[in-house]
């Protein structure tokens, strides 16, 4: 398939793991010059688009903007299947890797960009390898710790400062609908909040659509001044090492009570887990990844490990504080 102005898409699989993963769309310059180092973007769509066709991602993101521009650049569009529930943050990691290793990409000009479920794995990867990326922006998302399904109904805790300040030198640009009614707009208004008091070395901005609801996409990837601005932003000291899980094998057990708890588990070629139950009762798995030696985060939420004396607790990092016990 072609689109407009140069550019052709071709449908990919990735496979993590010996596995198969994502399929995606690969988006690039019908003529690639082998001497140049492109930029590269990574799309993440939202929940409405899993399942079905991947073709229909044509019509989001920098796919759409290429049927009427070009973009000198490698575009590539993940696409989360049937039966999965929002984006693994490993396989992106892995898909990243491949694609850095099958063209000449400029490390310094790795982009990612989301919107709703998508805007969320952005800001998630971002948090994972946040020395990996040029700039993000995050579309009707937010702060995806609000999100957490645990089967706890407490009140929600503020946007945890440690976390975040891991993406004070990555320029962000926030946006959200303020009539939005499937992921309300206070959810990147407080994220756009506390990350502007934070002492930030790279700019943040946000862009608030007083007359719209959660569909904001089509016109703010329509605009020409953002991939003018995307495209200006660089990582002049590119990393993608990941922190290791070694010596947190003691983290793992149970955490509540007999009734309520979370299960973190522990085994060496896959790391720490996180297992729990959403709302319905579902049981969850998630991989943890470490920002620091008490401090790991997963796809739904920040964890806090608080060790004592002969004793320790895990914060949920918006919800509550557990207790950790033995089951049975």
């Amino acid at each position: 398939m072609n689109t407009a102005h140069s550019h052709s898409i071709s449908v990919q699989q990735h496979t993590h793991q010996n596995k198969p993963s994502y399929q995606y769309l690969l988006s690039q310059p019908s003529s690639l010059d082998s001497a140049k180092h492109y930029p590269l973007v990574l799309f993440l769509h939202g929940r409405g688009e899993i399942g079905g066709e991947i073709e229909k991602l044509l019509n989001f993101g920098p796919n759409s903007y290429l049927q009427q521009h070009h973009l000198d650049a490698i575009c590539i569009s993940p696409h989360v299947p049937e039966g999965r529930d929002g984006w693994a943050i490993a396989e992106l990691i892995s898909l990243l890797d491949q694609i850095e290793q099958q063209f000449s990409i400029d490390k310094q000009r790795i982009y990612l960009t989301g919107l709703s479920m998508g805007g969320f794995g952005v800001t998630n990867l971002a948090l994972a390898q946040p020395q990996r990326f040029a700039a993000l922006s995050i579309l009707a998302a937010g702060d995806p710790n609000r999100l957490a399904p645990w089967s706890l109904n407490l009140p929600a805790r503020p946007v945890c400062e440690e976390l975040y300040q891991r993406l004070n030198q990555l320029p962000i640009w926030l946006a959200h609908g303020l009539k939005d009614e499937v992921i309300p707009a206070e959810f990147s208004v407080e994220l756009a909040h506390k990350l502007g008091q934070m002492e930030r070395q790279a700019q943040l901005q946000s862009t608030w659509y007083p007359q719209h609801e959660h569909n904001i996409w089509d016109d703010f990837y329509a605009t020409s001044s953002f991939w003018i601005w995307l495209f200006e932003q660089t990582n002049p000291n590119p990393k993608s090492e990941r922190q290791s899980l070694q010596n947190l094998s003691h983290l793992a057990g149970d955490y509540g009570n007999q009734h309520d708890y979370v299960s973190i588990s522990y085994c060496e070629k896959q790391g720490l887990k996180l297992l729990c139950k959403d709302l319905q009762d579902n049981e969850l798995s998630f991989t943890l990844y470490p920002v620091t030696k008490d401090l790991l985060f997963c796809e739904i939420g920040c964890l806090r490990f608080i060790e004592q004396a002969k004793h320790t607790q895990l914060a949920l990092t918006r919800l509550t504080l557990l207790d950790k016990f033995e089951l049975g």
